[in-house]
């Protein structure tokens, strides 16, 4: 009111329509979050984090922390996707939990920080769905547990791997089959679809990696016997799975897999023979999959070669997406990516950054270091394989004794003291810089690291060399690189 006027009388069906208006508005405001708070007796930190992914074609996850206060309460608003399942983690302290949210979720936890996984509990809208995968978390493990179970059946023969991994998902079905009581359909169909489709990748994965851990060691040499399994994995494509991490993976590598089980397959050498496969799967995505499916299955393969191909070839590919696709959610990804390859093409000179000589502390620059092929590698101390590739590193160094390469460490670990401690356990000697940060620190985005580990070979003159260089896993066809840059 102004001047003691008072406001015009509406009449009702125009107070109706705004009423509407109103609701309409709160109900889209509170679609695109989750409200989380609660109580954390005996916390062991000062704040809980919680991170998603929902950049399906690349791996940036978004982290969004709430402070504890000194009487153990916190509440925080997380922004989410509207209409699907978020797969999260939530941290406090050392303690990890899965969660699993959609929009509109009000969530109320409880929890005892020194018995974590026993006492977590919730209340509110959703926190059916969150008392399950707690449930899950305390009985069975958190879900990527169950990628550690069928990675160990990998060793297995075909026949013998096939029905480890049906028990493995009886398994899971049984879990669920017993504790869904008043879970939604959609989040049933959800893990459902998440057990079925690691199945599926597994599969996938089995003819390669089955013959790498017999073998101790990489090769693109596979019998024909290991696709075995391949038979048995259906073309099963949904665009509502889209929501499902393990059907991405799934979706990822189907055709290119069974086009190899039935005799299209190729070495790593024979360039060829791999863009004549890589067009047949290409086709056969274009024919067989739903719009949704297609849209990311060549938004993943655009993006996922974009480092490795030919720059003429993405933008080509790059092209015919944007004709199908021209708004596409994932372009922004994908224009990125190309900028990156662009960036760190064979040739152009590595991104200098400042390093840490573990000798004596001092601090150098990357481009220091000119006159040395440098062999450079990104890890963390939570990154297993890393570790482990680290390690073998020792009979590389040996057998290159003498020669000008220096071996570059890049931690962007924020456990400095876990670094420092692995260093020196396994007496990994080299060029360290602890970058810190995670996925946000610098160095990661200066080289368009999306994975861990990840190496980088660069020249004498200090330009990037290959596209794709070996591992250390690759042992012979790493010191062979090496070799040749060897003036």
């Amino acid at each position: 009111m102004k001047n003691g006027q008072s406001l015009p009388k509406l009449s009702l069906t125009m107070r109706t329509l705004l009423l509407a208006l109103v609701l309409i508005a709160n109900t889209a405001a509170a679609q695109d979050v989750v409200k989380l708070s609660g109580h954390i007796e005996n916390r062991l930190s000062d704040t809980v984090r919680i991170s998603y992914n929902d950049n399906y074609v690349a791996y940036f996850p978004k982290e969004f922390f709430a402070t504890i206060d000194k009487k153990g309460n916190f509440a925080i608003t997380i922004p989410v996707p509207a209409n699907i399942y978020v797969l999260a983690e939530l941290n406090h302290g050392n303690r990890m939990a899965d969660m699993i949210l959609k929009a509109g979720d009000s969530l109320v936890m409880t929890v005892n920080a020194q018995h974590y996984d026993s006492t977590v509990h919730f209340t509110g809208r959703g926190s059916e769905a969150a008392n399950f995968t707690a449930l899950h978390t305390k009985e069975k493990g958190r879900l990527n547990q169950y990628a550690t179970w069928m990675k160990a059946a990998l060793v297995k023969e075909p026949a013998d791997f096939v029905k480890i991994i049906a028990q493995n998902k009886k398994t899971e079905m049984d879990f669920l089959d017993k504790n869904k009581k008043g879970l939604p359909a959609s989040f049933i169909k959800y893990w459902t679809a998440y057990y079925q489709y690691y199945n599926y990748f597994f599969m996938e994965q089995y003819p390669v990696m089955h013959e790498v851990m017999k073998l101790k060691r990489y090769t693109d040499t596979i019998p024909e016997i290991n696709y075995a399994v391949v038979k048995d994995i259906p073309y099963a494509f949904n665009d509502t799975l889209l929501q499902v991490p393990p059907y991405l993976l799934y979706l990822t590598g189907v055709f290119d897999i069974k086009l190899k089980a039935a005799g299209y397959g190729y070495s790593g050498k024979d360039v060829a023979k791999a863009r004549v496969v890589e067009d047949s799967v290409n086709a056969l995505a274009h024919k067989k999959l739903p719009s949704g499916s297609g849209e990311y299955f060549m938004a993943q393969n655009i993006y996922g070669r974009a480092k490795n191909e030919e720059l003429e070839r993405t933008e080509s590919q790059l092209g015919l997406f944007k004709k199908y696709w021209p708004e596409s959610k994932y372009l922004a990804s994908i224009n990125k990516q190309v900028v990156i390859a662009e960036r760190m093409a064979p040739g152009q000179p590595a991104p200098d950054m400042e390093l840490i000589t573990k000798e004596d502390g001092s601090s150098i620059k990357l481009s220091d270091l000119k006159g040395k092929v440098v062999y450079l590698g990104f890890w963390a101390s939570w990154c297993r394989q890393c570790v482990g590739e680290m390690i073998s590193e020792k009979k590389i160094k040996d057998e290159l004794n003498g020669k000008p390469v220096a071996f570059v460490y890049i931690s962007i670990d924020n456990d400095t003291a876990a670094d420092n401690a692995l260093c020196k356990r396994y007496k990994i000697d080299g060029i360290h810089k602890h970058a810190g940060g995670g996925w946000d620190a610098a160095e990661i985005a200066l080289y368009g690291v999306q994975g861990m580990p990840a190496y980088f070979l660069i020249d004498e003159d200090g330009k990037l060399t290959m596209r794709n260089p070996p591992t250390p896993m690759q042992a012979t066809q790493l010191v062979t690189e090496i070799n040749k840059l060897v003036k």
